[in-house]
């Protein structure tokens, strides 16, 4: 996620805004989505992990899949825990593209503010990508919450079918 636009998005702007919030609060903005204290469209959840569609995504679908116990890098999984993200990723990629008609998909997952992880919870990213986008600079998309309930549902949807 960029810092800068994200940052502000969720509204925290630094490492010390994040801690103080996470203090603050006592968790953080994704276990507050994994515990439905904060609000989001959810497109996929079971025992350990929970997929939301992204606030402020680079494409229509632009989702996280995230493991519900709170970790903040990679490092803090093991690796069995590490396959399964991937694993649930992968499956979601599939039910994203084809909800949006996509041409391919990009995992990203960054580990630090200097990756740009804005929110300390480890998550992949699943960004949906059409050739018409192929070779330009990704910029933020900004969907009427309508939209991603739409989105949302029709992923939830292709998640779904036999």
């Amino acid at each position: 996620m960029e810092s800068s636009k994200v940052g502000s998005v969720v509204g925290l702007n630094s490492e010390r805004e994040r801690k103080s919030a996470r203090s603050a609060a006592g968790r953080c903005v994704f276990c507050g989505i994994v515990e439905h204290r904060q609000p989001s469209n959810i497109v996929y959840e079971d025992e350990d992990h929970i997929a939301f569609l992204d606030i402020a995504p680079f494409s229509e679908g632009h989702l996280l899949v995230c493991p519900k116990k709170h970790g903040e890098t990679i490092w803090e999984m093991d690796e069995s825990e590490i396959g399964e993200l991937f694993m649930l990723a992968s499956r979601i990629s599939r039910a994203v593209v084809s909800a949006v008609h996509a041409d391919g998909f990009r995992f990203v997952q960054n580990n630090g503010e200097a990756a740009n992880q804005v929110v300390a919870h480890v998550h992949v990213h699943v960004i949906p990508v059409k050739f018409a986008d192929k070779g330009r600079f990704m910029e933020r998309k900004k969907f009427t919450p309508e939209e991603l309930k739409e989105i949302a549902s029709r992923i939830r949807n292709e998640l779904n079918r036999p």
